[in-house]
């Protein structure tokens, strides 16, 4: 339960007085470093098919945590204020709910919103759920008369989540794919269920390539070759195959489709049409056609 109201408030000092700050120092463990959040890309904030990681009340909707987003207005009424503290007599209060779906959070806190409900004040909170009862910004009183209470767990691929919230009037019908949660300050809360996706981890680097070997410099790039013969010919320039490795056609004639060869007149080694070409083998290639690579070394050099 702890490391969960940790997770709640590790938010942003930059947004509190420097007494607030040591004493939100004292009550909690880490803080919310913008540094530490991949919060170049927002794109995943307007996801709502992605699971909310982060929840959390402010007293101003100026005080949103980095990273964060307020709920802000009521669903569908653009005009009106998702205030969920009823004013009193002699001063207004204003509360409003934020959260964020940065993954992960600082600290590497790998979890997401399961379940949310919503209880009356005086009512204990259920077992694994933790009250929203103050603002991350002042830390007065959370709400009044009823009580937010979340439910974090670690991230797992395929577990249920909570993907988005949004606030009604209690004479508004939730929207498709929306559950209604229960009553607050007036508002219907309502929330968007999903399944975590699985985390798709940057691949490694490819190793580097031996297809251009690095010679010494004692080795020329023009060299003859020392009585090569076709048999033990082999190429520096190319990859060799380890005698303990098998290629996967290994086993597998190769032979030609007997369309593209001539009737009864000719062999299965002859080809129909394309006898008179001439077949050249390795070494061959490397006389006719030398290449040694060197505007490849050159640009190399340059790097």
């Amino acid at each position: 339960m702890a490391g969960l109201s940790n997770f709640l408030f590790s938010l942003p000092g930059s947004l509190f007085s420097q007494q607030q700050q040591q004493q939100q120092q004292q009550n909690s463990i880490g803080t919310f470093n913008n540094d530490e959040n991949n919060i170049n890309d927002m794109s995943s904030m307007n996801d709502t098919s992605l699971p909310i990681t982060g929840i959390c009340l402010v007293s101003k909707p100026d005080n949103v945590p980095t990273g964060y987003e307020c709920i802000r207005k009521v669903y569908g009424e653009p005009s009106r204020d998702a205030d969920l503290m009823a004013d009193s007599m002699l001063e207004r209060k204003d509360r409003f709910l934020c959260i964020t779906r940065i993954f992960p959070l600082a600290g590497n806190k790998a979890f997401v919103l399961e379940d949310i409900k919503i209880i009356n004040e005086r009512d204990i909170p259920p077992q694994n759920y933790t009250p929203l009862n103050e603002t991350i910004d002042t830390r007065a009183k959370g709400t009044s008369k009823r009580t937010i209470c979340v439910r974090l767990a670690e991230r797992q691929a395929g577990m249920k989540c909570v993907c988005d919230i949004i606030f009604l009037y209690r004479h508004k019908r939730p929207p498709q794919f929306y559950t209604l949660i229960g009553d607050i300050n007036g508002f219907q809360m309502c929330t968007k269920e999903g399944t975590v996706p699985p985390f798709r981890a940057i691949p490694p680097p490819p190793p580097p390539s031996n297809i251009y070997p690095n010679p010494t410099h004692h080795q020329s790039y023009a060299q003859t070759p020392k009585q090569n013969s076709k048999d033990d010919y082999s190429n520096i320039y190319t990859l060799g195959k380890k005698s303990e490795e098998k290629d996967i056609l290994d086993g597998i004639p190769f032979t030609i489709n007997p369309i593209y060869l001539t009737g009864n007149r000719n062999s299965a080694n002859d080809l129909f049409g394309l006898d008179s070409y001439r077949i050249l083998s390795p070494y061959d290639i490397e006389q006719y056609y030398p290449y040694d690579f060197h505007l490849e070394r050159h640009s190399l050099s340059l790097l």
